[in-house]
């Protein structure tokens, strides 16, 4: 029996240049074995030429993806990402747009390449993969990779991926991240990278299959179209620069693109960073006990730390250990480690490899250690639902980026510093405005502020980092989609982190539901944080508010309306002052309520609450907060309470002034009662270490000790030497 010709270079197989790029990364330490990168280096404008040819032809696709979907994710967010590959799956450059998924679509073709897809399915020109199984790779259910194999004359050489996020993929309970569910089956669709097309085209026995199981089968398809799309016309602009620039160059400069990424990451790093151990924690707020669940161990309550240590080394390699995270549970919120590259990957992008070249070379210089077993690594993933591993990961993202920021301040990189925050809401189902039964997508979480950069305040409702691209989309465009109605907009003031520099204001949503008939909300859970504030401020800033949302019922709507009497436009400054002015009923949620049913309306309030502020706000310059009060951004009581400055407004000249004496005077008293109230630190460690010994802790405090300590010894231990506890002690 004649060996197997492959469908790679020189014949190989796939799995053969799969297994020798690996060998050649390990035995060089450089990608590929490319040890000296010398076509890029020899025409540096032929090979930036190059560069922005796959680039834009990049762009191109996932613009041609917005002009075929019709979905508002795609056409209005612009949830959507285009990536090509080498021929073992390694990203070489991506579009703009979503930067999650760098590593995740490489992982999947990875994963075809290892279970032998060339000869036990076939990879063919023409070839439709679809994907959206996190056990294989990805973040969630909720993004589909549709990935096409590129042939130069009988050679594979290349990938081209396209990602979507679908507001639909048929999971048991409302919207595209659903909280009820607590097993594989209740998620949902799931593609485990399979040949759905063939010959550019959908098959049809495919199409029938979306078109019977999904609510939002025609939104769902024309993704998919819009994907294919997308990779067709990437497939055939890579051939014309094949064409222009040679199968030689084309084979190295592929390899070469990646391996200059990882060189140029390696020496970004130790140019903008101080090595040394980098700390953080977040406590994850998982509450499912109210939660309408069938398998009945998912009906708990429960908080999940995760301790984060950044090591930077001096050679330039990032270290980040998990150590002490703790189990896995029945519920959507469990990571896996290719989701977790996505979180990183957002963030990398973001910070480090933000000139457009960002590609697996960016990832190289990490290492990631996710303890088995726990939230972040379960292996029980096959059995668990995957739909919301967001959770953890959106405040670990969002915490190491802090982490990150401290050391780019201490090189003198102050400008870089940023963390961000995500926040939760509600998604629908039920029978929509033109009397369809649909999970409905709600319009958005509202938009949430930047953190403080180390030289200026963050922006204003511009804090997401999963793009650039920061957009709401059109309201009326939503509102085709949705039975909502768009009440009005206003920046809080007070969901801001204070500090000498705050972060940016969060944008609530305010939205009435209308037109719809019955109708089930619930939570769409993007944040770790309910009752527990995520530690987001830096040298002394605070973090952002608290979230707060509410779902709001008048009484005697349409009389009110006949009336003109006013309605609810705009945040609620006071949140205790206005459910007791408001002429109804006002319904509070925390981040992940059991479905419920909504009423034409109901008026959802959701204000997440924004970033973290940097340095201590009685230093705040005065005349920034005279701005932020002249534009409306900040109040009296603001001025006075957190930042101690004295300002009054002018009826006559319409403009606050500031009384810089009394500031003075207010900024010493502030400094005098800090003092007296301050305690040494040794008598507030001998006053919680007390409260330990007697476990003097609410009872989930209790239980996410134990489920850390149970996974980790090292955890433990140092819990034992930091409080000086004895050996025999536990929770």
């Amino acid at each position: 029996m004649s060996e197997h010709k492959g469908i790679g270079d020189s014949g190989r197989t796939l799995k053969q240049m799969l297994e020798d790029n690996k060998r050649l990364y390990e035995e060089t330490g450089c990608y590929a074995g490319v040890t000296d990168p010398h076509v890029l280096k020899n025409d540096p404008v032929k090979a930036e030429l190059f560069h922005s040819r796959l680039v834009s032809a990049l762009i191109s696709g996932r613009e041609t993806t917005k002009k075929v979907s019709g979905s508002p994710f795609v056409r209005e967010v612009a949830e959507l990402c285009v990536g090509f590959y080498t021929p073992e799956g390694d990203c070489i450059a991506q579009s703009t747009g979503i930067q999650v998924h760098i590593r995740c679509m490489g992982d999947v073709i990875q994963w075809m390449i290892e279970h032998n897809y060339e000869e036990e399915v076939g990879i063919d020109d023409g070839d439709i993969f679809s994907c959206n199984d996190p056990v294989i790779a990805g973040v969630h259910a909720a993004d589909v990779y549709d990935c096409m194999p590129i042939y130069w004359e009988g050679e594979l050489i290349g990938w081209v991926s396209t990602v979507i996020m679908e507001m639909d993929s048929g999971a048991v309970t409302p919207g595209c991240m659903p909280v009820p569910n607590v097993e594989r089956a209740t998620d949902g669709l799931k593609f485990c990278a399979e040949k759905i097309g063939f010959n550019n085209k959908l098959r049809r026995d495919y199409e029938i299959k979306i078109e019977i199981s999904l609510g939002l089968a025609d939104l769902f398809l024309l993704d998919r179209k819009g994907a294919v799309a997308a990779d067709i016309r990437v497939r055939e602009e890579v051939k014309n620069v094949i064409r222009e620039f040679g199968l030689d160059f084309f084979k190295q400069a592929t390899r070469e693109l990646i391996e200059e990424e990882r060189r140029n990451q390696y020496k970004r790093i130790r140019q903008r960073t101080i090595p040394g151990r980098y700390r953080d924690v977040v406590p994850c707020e998982i509450y499912m006990a109210d939660q309408p669940v069938a398998w009945l161990p998912g009906k708990k309550d429960m908080i999940r730390l995760v301790p984060m240590q950044m090591d930077i080394l001096p050679s330039g390699n990032i270290v980040l250990d998990f150590e002490g995270t703790g189990e896995w549970g029945w519920h959507p919120f469990n990571a896996t480690p290719s989701g977790l590259w996505g979180g990183i990957s957002i963030a990398v992008v973001q910070t480090l490899s933000y000139d457009g070249r960002g590609n697996l070379g960016s990832l190289l210089p990490f290492d990631l250690k996710p303890p088995v077993d726990s939230l972040l690594n379960p292996t029980e993933v096959k059995h668990l639902a995957t739909s919301t591993p967001w959770l953890p990961l959106v405040d670990m993202c969002s915490l190491w980026l802090g982490m990150l920021g401290s050391a780019f301040y201490l090189r003198g990189f102050r400008e870089e510093i940023y963390n961000y925050r995500s926040g939760s809401t509600l998604q629908m189902a039920g029978y929509d405005q033109y009397g369809n039964k649909r999970p409905m997508m709600a319009g958005g979480l509202g938009h949430l502020g930047a953190g403080a950069r180390g030289v200026c305040d963050g922006i204003d409702a511009g804090g997401w980092i999963g793009t650039l691209e920061v957009d709401l989309g059109a309201d009326e465009v939503w509102e085709l989609f949705v039975p909502e109605m768009e009440m009005g907009k206003q920046l809080d003031p007070y969901s801001l982190g204070y500090g000498k520099y705050r972060a940016g204001l969060s944008l609530p949503k305010i939205t009435m539901i209308h037109g719809a008939g019955l109708c089930v909300a619930a939570g769409l859970v993007g944040c770790a944080h309910d009752r527990l504030i995520p530690n987001i401020g830096m040298f002394g800033g605070y973090p952002g508010s608290k979230r707060t949302t509410f779902l709001l019922r008048y009484e005697n709507l349409a009389e009110r309306m006949e009336k003109r009497e006013p309605l609810f436009l705009h945040g609620m400054d006071h949140p205790a002052e206005f459910i007791d002015r408001f002429p109804g009923e006002v319904i509070p949620l925390s981040h992940m309520p059991a479905p419920m049913e909504v009423r034409n309306g109901d008026v959802v309030f959701s204000d997440n609450g924004s970033a973290g502020g940097l340095g201590d706000p009685i230093e705040r310059d005065l005349a920034l907060q005279k701005a932020d009060l002249d534009n409306g951004l900040a109040n009296e009581e603001i001025s006075r309470n957190v930042y101690c400055i004295a300002a009054n407004y002018d009826e006559k000249t319409k403009e606050w002034t500031i009384d810089e004496a009394e500031t003075k005077k207010l900024r010493e008293e502030k400094r005098k009662e800090r003092l007296s109230r301050g305690v040494p630190v040794e008598e507030y460690w001998r006053k919680i270490r007390q409260r330990v010994l007697e476990k003097d802790l609410d009872p989930l405090l209790t239980e996410m000790y134990q489920s850390s300590m149970k996974l980790s010894e090292v955890f433990t231990q140092e819990f034992k030497d930091f409080w000086t506890l004895s050996e025999d002690f536990n929770f």
